[in-house]
């Protein structure tokens, strides 16, 4: 009886859900509202590395290149991670556990850039390890960096001050850390794209660039 009960209430909830949209797991309008009123001066590039099918990163460098007008730049693995999350988990233990960094198909030349863009997931705390091969390899002196990152609720973790540990020829503007759709909200397949909004990348550039 009491499993009946229970199993009725889960389905007049998930039909609730279903009529009102669920707000909680619902997709939302991320038109930007407001304008861009301190633009960056200089030629912008936004490098960043995108891991889940939700393309929660991409999703973030796009708002920044609608509104700075740069080139996206995005990094690509030379062998991917494998796309089960469990997969991508274990896999990426072990590059961490063995202090090894993936191989990327290419790497931007950034010579003609002033302002750097770099965004990544967040993994174990810190910037997504594609991005740390970047990092290793251009250290961005002189130019001005700016870093954003995508999580699934924990925050940026120690990222930003990672970036600036790599970087430390560059001047490292203040972070954006946004939260885009988890695990749980992607498998129910009603997953948000990102609890942020374009609105919310334009007060961060207006901030950091007044």
């Amino acid at each position: 009886m009491k499993v009946a009960i229970v199993a009725i209430c889960v389905t007049a909830i998930a039909v609730a859900c279903a009529i009102a949209g669920c707000r909680m797991f619902s997709k939302r309008e991320t038109a930007a509202t407001i304008p861009l009123t301190a633009k960056p001066q200089g030629k912008i590039a936004i490098v960043y590395y995108s891991q889940s099918k939700a393309q929660n990163t991409a999703i973030v460098a796009t708002w920044i290149q609608k509104h700075t007008g740069g080139d996206l730049l995005p990094l690509e693995m030379a062998e991917p991670y494998p796309e089960s999350y469990g997969a991508i988990i274990k896999a990426v233990r072990k590059d961490i556990e063995a202090g090894t960094h993936p191989a990327l198909k290419a790497i931007p030349d950034l010579a003609a850039y002033d302002i750097v863009f770099v965004g990544a997931p967040i993994w174990y705390g810190t910037y997504a390890l594609p991005m740390a091969t970047f990092l290793d390899t251009e250290k961005l002196a002189g130019k001005t960096v700016v870093p954003f990152c995508a999580h699934g609720g924990g925050g940026a973790g120690r990222a930003f001050d990672d970036i600036r540990k790599a970087c430390p020829e560059a001047k490292v503007l203040e972070g954006l850390a946004f939260r885009g759709s988890n695990q749980i909200e992607r498998r129910l397949g009603t997953g948000v794209t990102s609890h942020h909004t374009e609105d919310d990348v334009v007060e961060w550039l207006n901030r950091i660039f007044r």
